[in-house]
């Protein structure tokens, strides 16, 4: 045997004993047993089986990395036509794995036993328990097939990094692959928010995990005052009323704000405050503004700008006023002064001529 065709014996034999590198995605979109099995084949895949122990871990291992702890059951390719009967006595129960055909596996890992049926289709799910945010335990379960369950895929190949194009998104934001699950991105508002995004293997579109037809462009996107995000991005009105100390006595949730109420003394212990009290039973005494501060406090100095330039202005009107009055007072005194003294020397000089006379 030549060197050339000893080499090309060595790759023939590297190709068929070699085990292709596998990888696993978890879809947290519910679907249908036929429609996940056929996500998966638009992604080159396929709903997974479970060979062994190995492959298994893997399996579990993606799910927790998706951090869901209310997920608890997923599609994986293991079916019973409606051919087949339910068999107790094996250990798939008469099930079998859609990619292999394989009927392998131990039968304790069933959590009940299937409907004995010869007549309906059936398709198995795998539910996980959870201890905290890692997997304690799993089992098979039957189901309906028509039935919308989250599913878990498997493809044989390098796993892509980046399968959908990165998403659109306003306002301030950190975006990471989760969990080096290139379907899922966790995405962190600047203004406190977090929610998790999954591509769709079919339209290559990022969207809000359980929240199809929200438009992700504007999670990160800040509420008016007095809202707030909610898990599907929607912007809702903050209920005051639940946090502690708000109002001394009653409170009553407003869109955007709250008000204080005084007590009815029907329903309260009659101890109301000086305010309550002047005010009367039941009436509002202070209405809570979770509005803007800028929009109060600004034409608020401005009034009080404008304010005292009337109050400058009227004091300089009346300072001239009286400035002027004093003027006038000051003129007629020595008018009358000049008067007098004019009088004054007239009788005198009469005075003097009648002594002459005499």
């Amino acid at each position: 045997m030549d060197y050339w065709t000893g080499l090309c014996f060595l790759n023939i034999l590297n190709v068929v004993f070699t085990t292709p590198d596998m990888f696993y995605t978890v879809h947290m979109d519910k679907k249908a047993f036929d429609d996940a099995q056929g996500s998966c084949k638009l992604d080159k895949g396929f709903l997974t089986n479970m060979e062994n122990q190995g492959e298994i871990a893997k399996i579990l291992q993606a799910i927790e990395n998706k951090g869901d702890i209310t997920m608890t059951s997923f599609w994986i390719g293991l079916r019973k036509e409606k051919s087949d009967c339910v068999q107790p006595n094996l250990p798939l129960m008469g099930f079998s794995w859609i990619i292999g055909n394989s009927t392998e596996f131990d039968a304790s890992k069933w959590k009940s036993e299937p409907q004995r049926t010869c007549t309906s289709a059936l398709c198995a799910l795998l539910s996980v328990t959870y201890k905290g945010s890692t997997i304690e335990s799993w089992q098979f379960v039957s189901s309906g097939c028509k039935h919308a369950y989250p599913f878990v895929c498997k493809r044989e190949g390098q796993r892509e990094q980046w399968p959908c194009p990165y998403p659109t998104m306003h306002g301030k934001a950190d975006i990471m692959q989760k969990h080096h699950d290139p379907y899922t991105l966790q995405v962190t508002c600047n203004s406190g928010p977090s929610f998790t995004l999954t591509c769709s293997q079919s339209t290559r579109e990022w969207r809000l995990q359980n929240q199809p037809d929200t438009d992700i462009s504007g999670l990160c996107m800040e509420c008016n005052q007095g809202y707030r995000k909610d898990k599907q991005g929607f912007c809702v009105d903050v209920d005051e009323c639940k946090e502690p100390h708000v109002c001394k006595h009653k409170c009553m949730n407003t869109l955007g704000s709250y008000k204080c109420k005084c007590p009815d003394t029907h329903g309260m212990d009659g101890k109301d405050s000086d305010n309550c009290s002047e005010a009367g039973n039941d009436s509002v005494h202070f209405e809570g503004n979770t509005g803007d501060l800028s929009n109060i406090i600004i034409p608020v100095i401005i009034a009080l700008l404008i304010f005292v330039v009337l109050v400058v202005i009227t004091v300089a009107i009346v300072k001239c006023c009286l400035i002027r009055r004093s003027k006038k007072r000051a003129k007629k005194r020595a008018e009358v002064s000049k008067e007098s003294m004019a009088l004054n020397g007239s009788d005198s000089m009469e005075k003097v001529s009648d002594r002459e006379v005499i």
